[in-house]
């Protein structure tokens, strides 16, 4: 009689076999079911989240007269992103009235085409469950640009849609239409992110393995890469005029960022690698050949994919000087990728291990998916602060707000009455006296121009409300400094202080 441990195991590997076969017959109706159930739960967020400063910059550039106006704006100063996703929100918000979804909406689609795009370069070279695994780990771990308000969830859709375009033109799979499908996921890329460019890197390292593996360069799929350089040009303007906000950033390149940029963004894909090193130590007796599941140019574009970030950083600290981790968010496709190829060929295909790592997998992206769908949407920085200026009695003083995350939030959120009373200071050198930068300084000062927002010289303010209350939190610098300048400061609120100049007491 066989023991109960070899009738459980017997049923598991059963079990797996039936889950593997059913991934196999109907591989594409299950991962579209995922894909729209990810995407509804994305909607629901979208327009239920309250924006944050990112997006509400996004928000006030998209509301400029056309795009000739927008193009001002982004020159001007108002925002340092490229201004194709701006014009992308700015075409739909006659359309969708809720400017929470508006804004969000592109980004949410294309997140989700990133990861059709994932599943379906996985699926060539993995079985079902796999593909699954991977693409799904990928999908989880960086789900929070599946619904922020900026072009990042595009940038990826277009990354993975420039991998899976390069796979099929490599194999000669509708040759044409995949190049042409290449040009434009490259050049798409750029316009949204500058530093997509760097995007071009593991393509070229890909197309120099299949050169010394064929002997023949793939004169179409290079010339497929110029477009994304000329469209870096065409951006030059907006380049130049970004630069004023590079000479004191607020996240300057440093070689820090390396490691904290693995340890964030890798360490989701850190199971499977482990596992898959595991299975090659449990396996080490086996004479059977590991699986391959991509050929060699494929590997070296991916290896050389999740080793862009690095090269970023160290190119960004001598040229543009600015670094922030999602510049270059498309790695973790390469992560996705490396990882999932690495187990796939440990385990030799056997499905019970891809069938166990997506059962992990799976749920954990529902519960992340669901999870704040219900319950009131807060503020990110300006909930507190809000609340408290919510329990003061109405009058004409005006409220200064220190903190530009909380000054934006609650100008948008706020009720009219208490929003036409928000000030919001600006000092460029005051700011790079206590933070070591300007960025906020300038951004703010440039949108000042194109928006009622009531953002003003902290000089000003001073010379014209001698008598104003003051919101901040006591780790802001602003308080200290009023102090310094003789100004009396009394909590009224555990965020608000009434404040008096000199000559009132």
């Amino acid at each position: 009689m066989n023991s109960p441990g070899a009738r459980t195991q017997s049923l598991f590997m059963q079990a797996t076999a039936k889950i593997d076969a059913e991934l196999e017959l109907h591989f594409w109706r299950w991962a579209v079911v995922i894909v729209l159930a990810f995407l509804a739960c994305s909607l629901i967020r979208d327009a239920r989240n309250k924006m944050w400063l990112d997006e509400l910059y996004t928000l006030y550039v998209a509301r400029q007269a056309g795009p000739r106006e927008i193009a001002r704006a982004i020159i001007e100063g108002i925002d340092g992103a490229p201004p194709v996703y701006a014009l992308m929100v700015h075409s739909i918000l006659p359309v969708i009235r809720r400017e929470e979804l508006a804004v969000r909406l592109p980004s949410t689609l294309g997140y989700c085409g990133m990861v059709l795009c994932l599943l379906s370069f996985c699926r060539r070279r993995m079985p079902g469950v796999y593909a699954l695994a991977a693409s799904l780990t990928a999908c989880d771990a960086s789900r929070y640009y599946a619904t922020e308000g900026r072009g990042y969830g595009i940038v990826m859709c277009g990354a993975a849609g420039a991998l899976l375009s390069w796979q099929a033109a490599a194999e000669g799979r509708r040759r044409m239409p995949s190049i042409a499908m290449l040009t434009i996921c490259l050049a798409a890329i750029v316009a949204l992110h500058y530093y997509a460019i760097f995007f071009l890197g593991p393509l070229l390292v890909g197309e120099l393995v299949r050169w010394r593996e064929s002997g023949k360069l793939d004169f179409a799929v290079l010339a497929a890469m110029l477009p994304a350089l000329a469209v870096l040009g065409l951006h030059y303007p907006f380049i130049e005029a970004s630069r004023k906000l590079q000479v004191h950033p607020w996240s300057p390149a440093s070689w820090n960022q390396i490691g904290d940029f693995y340890i964030q963004h890798f360490l989701p894909f850190a199971p499977l690698v482990l596992i898959a090193a595991a299975v090659f130590a449990a396996l080490a007796t086996d004479r059977s050949p590991a699986s391959r599941t991509m050929p060699r140019h494929e590997w070296a574009a991916v290896i050389a994919l999740a080793l862009m970030p690095a090269i970023a950083v160290a190119v960004a600290r001598f040229t543009t000087h600015v670094f922030v981790d999602r510049y270059t968010l498309w790695a973790m496709i390469g992560f996705a990728l490396l990882s999932g190829g690495a187990l796939c060929a440990a385990t030799r295909r056997r499905p019970a291990v891809g069938v166990v790592i997506l059962g992990l997998v799976l749920p954990l992206l529902a519960l992340h998916s669901i999870r704040n769908l219900r319950g009131t949407p807060l503020l990110r920085a300006g909930e507190i602060q809000l609340e408290d200026l919510g329990k003061l009695p109405g009058g004409p003083e005006p409220i200064v707000v220190s903190d530009n995350f909380a000054y934006m939030e609650m100008a948008y959120y706020a009720g009219p009455g208490l929003r036409q009373r928000l000030v919001y200071p600006v000092d460029a050198e005051l700011e790079l006296r206590d933070m070591g930068y300007d960025n906020v300084a300038l951004l703010m000062s440039a949108l000042s121009h194109r928006t009622n927002l009531r953002i003003t010289p902290y000089d000003s303010v001073l010379a014209a409300y001698p008598r104003f209350l003051l919101s901040a939190i006591q780790t802001e610098p602003l308080p200290r400094h009023l102090l310094a300048a003789g100004y009396r400061l009394t909590a009224i609120a555990p965020t608000v202080y009434q404040v008096e100049a000199p000559g009132l007491h």
